[in-house]
């Protein structure tokens, strides 16, 4: 495979995962984070949703679909959403140049038998767990050799996770991923950084919990090459945040954020959760017949967005208002991390 096909094939792969909107293992009676409806085993071992026997998938009502695998009493279900690609405003993958110079042979060393890792997974709060980890990666790079474990993540998966120099700055503080094929311990192969691949976790946080590399797989160096960051279009994000907004979709504009994101207006309150910030809206709106903004301005540049706005509100006993504003947003991996507002009075039009 060409590094033009590769970089197809990963754009491909993004775009499928991002319409995973809900995924989970189902061994009991169990509810999906944003999925109606009950899952559970019934007594022949067959999965259920709804006390309905599923094979294959699922149709939810709201145009979502389900699909399930699995036997004997164990299932794994993922619900896939046609909208979320765009919702998402992805746009492709940032990647340094192709670089051969990041090309090297490496082998695969064996491990003791039946080596287990303990590695730290993205959950919320975050949690270790043992990890299969079959074989080392040997590789030399400026004539010093590096030894990464290889982890087994699921079946058929196998991983080097690494960081490097460049994390946190200019590719992601958790690492990246070498994806390498199933060979025996000896096998020499071909190792690609050109090909290093941002994890899964960076299109949805909530779903794809994915491990941190193990300890001991830093590389000690800038590795500039491979893959950067996701590209958004986050103006219309912003956009689409204050359209849930005007149309009191609550949780629609909540899932836009990360559940870390923080709210400051200019009224000498400071700081508060989107989670607080969203709930004071919620509750003083009722007097509110509509809100509009009118986006008279937009600024970007990565990760961030700069924009002017009016918003003109009508209440439900006839008064008409305005109020200016200038608002800034920061995303990361896609998500509302900060928002910042400076609002003027409300004029009364």
């Amino acid at each position: 495979m060409t590094y033009e096909q590769w970089r197809d094939a990963r754009l491909a792969e993004v775009t499928d995962k991002v319409k995973v909107v809900a995924k989970g293992m189902v061994s009991g009676p169990v509810r999906l984070p944003g999925v109606p409806g009950e899952w559970s085993v019934n007594e022949a071992g067959a999965l259920t949703h709804e006390s309905r026997e599923v094979v294959g998938t699922v149709e939810l009502p709201d145009g979502r679909t389900a699909l399930a695998g699995g036997a004997d009493g164990f299932y794994g279900v993922v619900v896939t959403d046609p909208g979320a690609l765009e919702r998402s405003g992805l746009q492709g993958i940032h990647t340094y140049p192709y670089d051969p110079e990041w090309v090297f042979e490496g082998e695969f060393r064996a491990a003791q038998d039946d080596r287990r890792l303990q590695v730290e997974h993205l959950t919320s709060p975050r949690t270790t767990q043992a990890v299969t980890a079959p074989v080392d990666l040997v590789v030399t790079i400026n004539g010093t050799e590096h030894v990464l474990a290889v982890v087994e993540t699921m079946p058929g998966q196998r991983l080097v996770i690494f960081t490097d120099e460049t994390n946190g700055t200019e590719t992601p503080a958790i690492g990246r991923w070498l994806v390498l094929p199933l060979q025996d311990p000896g096998t020499r192969l071909t190792v690609d950084f050109n090909q290093a691949s941002l994890s899964h976790h960076h299109l949805a946080p909530a779903v794809f919990t994915c491990p941190l590399s193990p300890p001991g797989n830093h590389l000690p160096m800038r590795v500039e090459a491979g893959e950067r960051a996701l590209m958004y279009d986050l103006k219309a994000k912003a956009h689409t945040y204050l359209r849930h907004l005007e149309n009191r979709e609550w949780s629609e504009a909540r899932a836009m954020c990360s559940a870390e994101a923080t709210v400051w207006h200019n009224d000498g309150k400071g700081d508060s959760t989107i989670g607080e910030n969203i709930a004071g809206m919620e509750a003083q709106i009722e007097p509110i017949a509509s809100m509009r903004y009118e986006i008279t301005r937009q600024f970007e540049q990565p990760g961030e967005v700069l924009q002017q706005h009016v918003v003109n509100v009508a209440t439900k006993d006839g008064a008409l208002f305005k109020v200016d504003a200038a608002v800034y947003f920061r995303f990361e991996n896609g998500l509302i991390t900060r928002i910042e507002e400076y609002a003027s009075l409300p004029g009364q039009g």
